[in-house]
C-alpha cells in the first residue's frame, strides 16, 4: 500500500475523461468523483481483479458511507456485466475502453484499488489484488480524512 503526500504529485484528482456508466446511459467526468469513495479498476479477464470482487462487493455492503466505484478497463461490457453478476457487485461502474484512468496511476497492470477523499484527491492505493487487511486499512485512511 503506497500512502500519498499532500503535494505529491499523484495526489491529484482522477483524470477528467467522461466514462459512460456500464448499465446506464449516462457518462461520468473521473475527475469529479469525491470521496470519501474506494476506485477499484478491474477487468473480468484480469484474474486477481476477479478473485478480489466478492470482497469488494462485501465491504461496499459493510460499509454505506464510503461511496464504492468500479471502472472497467479495456474490457468487453457483456463480459463485464457477467462477472459482477456472478461475483454481486451492485455498486456503480464505469467503463474505461481507453484505460485512461489506468494510465493516470502509471501501474502497468490491473487491479488498482485507489481512496479518494472529500475534494476527490487520490490519498492512498494498493496495486495488485487486494487482500482484506488492505482494504480495511484502505477504508481507515477515508475515515481518517473526514
Amino acid at each position: 500500500m503506497e500512502r500519498k503526500a499532500p503535494g505529491d504529485e499523484s495526489s491529484d484528482r482522477l483524470p477528467a475523461v467522461d466514462l459512460p456508466c456500464l448499465n446506464e446511459r449516462r457518462a461520468v467526468d473521473a475527475s469529479r468523483l469525491a470521496g470519501p469513495a474506494v476506485v477499484n479498476l478491474w477487468a473480468s479477464w484480469c484474474g486477481p481483479c476477479r478473485k478480489e470482487m466478492p470482497m469488494l462487493a462485501e465491504a461496499a455492503r459493510d460499509n454505506p458511507d464510503v461511496r464504492f466505484v468500479g471502472i472497467n478497463t479495456q474490457d468487453r461490457s457483456e463480459a463485464a456485466a457477467d462477472l459482477l453478476a456472478r461475483t454481486g457487485v451492485t455498486y456503480p461502474q464505469l467503463v474505461d475502453v481507453d484505460a485512461v484512468v489506468l494510465g493516470y496511476t502509471r501501474v502497468p497492470g490491473l487491479p488498482v484499488t485507489l481512496a479518494l477523499d472529500a475534494d476527490g484527491k487520490v490519498v492512498d492505493r494498493v496495486i495488485g489484488e487486494i487482500s482484506g487487511a488492505e482494504l480495511a486499512t484502505l477504508l481507515d485512511s477515508l475515515a481518517e480524512q473526514e
